[in-house]
């Protein structure tokens, strides 16, 4: 069962006529329910009433049998858009068949839009139905063309609920394969580039060089076009916050992933769109010994979505391996970029660092243990794991240690990042045992 709350609708707000009825009242009024004549409508048929009458279906209640695809993770956050009562983008999706929302590849969770082949609606639970469980297959009764949201820009989409009629049984969605075990899969390895990574056994790999590429390998299935490409480009890729991307960097999205021990970046890029989706390719891409390494696959999305691709390309990723260090391997990682030297200040005393990290610790009774001014970079290695991020690139940092009693009563032991210029903090995290 999938639950609604509130708190997520409201997003979805409270306007005065919102479309809502008493689902009561809607049979004692005696105003006729649409339906086909065999009963509720499909989702297919809804649309295409839409299509048809438009406006005239204002008003009238409508039943309608749908499976209620859950709005992706996250979605709804923003405000809704001037004149409509409603976001968008943090509905529910009605369908005549179950469609994954989301898809994750990598270890990262990528949207999976309807595609122009599937009619589909977007269900409005209007504030005044309170918190309602609203399970994945079910008759429900509601309203097309509500004047209420006429100037949202999707109001011909939106399915207005009344009630839940009853809950019914359906097709499941199906399961995502589990991830395959690598360790018996052949491995492609460049002892030149130290690079390697597994395929599965019934795969062919070709071996190109020199092909735009100082090396690329493609894996795929025998006698079909090759399903992962795994390019080496000449040159380390690096892209600062305030520059156009390179092209192997450009996509509609860049989120951090891992390569095997390698942190990446995995760009999202779409491609030609399609009746049942779109053409799309996930890259994930590493700075790797002064070069830039690319593992990279193309597949449709949508209804054509293949989730089996995405596993295997998913454990490709996590079996690659490298025989040098990699620990600074993102191309978005802000340590590329990082001042190695103390800028010309000036800087805040230590003494006042000391005073600083006090007041912004959050914690009580605040000894400080000690502290040590050190260039941009150096801070953003100083703790695995953390700290790695902070925002600008200050010409020193501060880094101090104090210890002192958090909210929760326990005694912590904190290193408190500060701006070394301003004595802004920058970020806080768990001293480690090195720390000054």
């Amino acid at each position: 069962m999938y639950r609604f709350w509130v708190a997520w609708l409201v997003v979805v707000l409270t306007l005065a006529g919102c479309g809502g009825r008493d689902p009561a009242s809607t049979d004692d009024a005696g105003t006729p329910i649409a339906t086909s004549d065999d009963g509720p409508l499909s989702v297919a048929a809804a649309v295409a009433r839409i299509a048809a009458e438009g406006d005239r279906l204002a008003g009238t209640p409508v039943d309608l049998v749908a499976y209620v695809n859950p709005a992706r993770a996250g979605a709804g956050a923003a405000a809704p858009p001037a004149g409509c009562p409603v976001a968008l983008e943090g509905l529910a999706l009605l369908t005549d068949r179950p469609f994954p929302r989301e898809f994750t590849v990598a270890g990262v969770t990528l949207p999976n839009e309807a595609p122009p082949d599937m009619p589909s609606l977007k269900l409005v639970v209007p504030y005044e139905l309170g918190i309602i469980d609203i399970p994945p297959y079910a008759r429900l009764r509601g309203r097309l063309a509500d004047p209420a949201y006429a100037a949202c820009a999707d109001a011909g989409r939106l399915f207005v609920l009344d009630a839940v009629v009853a809950t019914l049984p359906g097709a499941p969605v199906p399961p995502v394969p589990a991830p395959p075990a690598t360790t018996a899969w052949p491995e492609w390895f460049d002892a030149a580039l130290g690079i390697g990574v597994r395929y599965p056994a019934s795969w062919q790999v070709e071996t190109l060089r020199n092909q735009g590429a100082i090396l690329e390998a493609r894996f795929g299935p025998p006698g079909a076009a090759p399903a992962v490409r795994l390019s080496v480009l000449a040159g380390q890729t690096e892209a600062g916050a305030d520059r156009l991307p390179p092209p192997v960097l450009q996509g509609e999205r860049r989120l951090a992933a891992m390569l095997g021990p390698a942190r990446a970046r995995l760009v999202d890029v779409p491609g030609v769109p399609g009746a049942d989706g779109n053409t799309r390719e996930v890259r994930l891409v590493v700075n790797y010994d002064g070069n830039t390494v690319v593992l990279a696959t193309r597949f449709k999305d949508g209804s054509a979505l293949d989730p089996a691709l995405l596993t295997v390309y998913s454990a490709m990723a996590a079996s690659a391996r490298f025989t040098k260090p990699v620990e600074v391997s993102d191309p978005l990682d802000p340590t590329l970029l990082a001042r190695a030297e103390l800028g010309p200040g000036p800087f805040i005393t230590e003494a006042m660092a000391h005073q600083r990290a006090v007041v912004v610790s959050g914690l009580q009774g605040v000894s400080v243990l000690g502290a040590e001014l050190v260039p941009e970079r150096a801070a953003r290695l100083a703790v695995p794991g953390a700290c790695r991020e902070f925002p600008g690139q200050p010409e020193g940092v501060w880094l101090v240690t104090v210890e002192g009693v958090l909210p929760s009563g326990h005694q912590a032991r904190q290193l408190v990042y500060l701006d070394a210029g301003t004595g802004e903090r920058l970020c806080q995290t768990t001293a480690p045992t090195s720390a000054p």
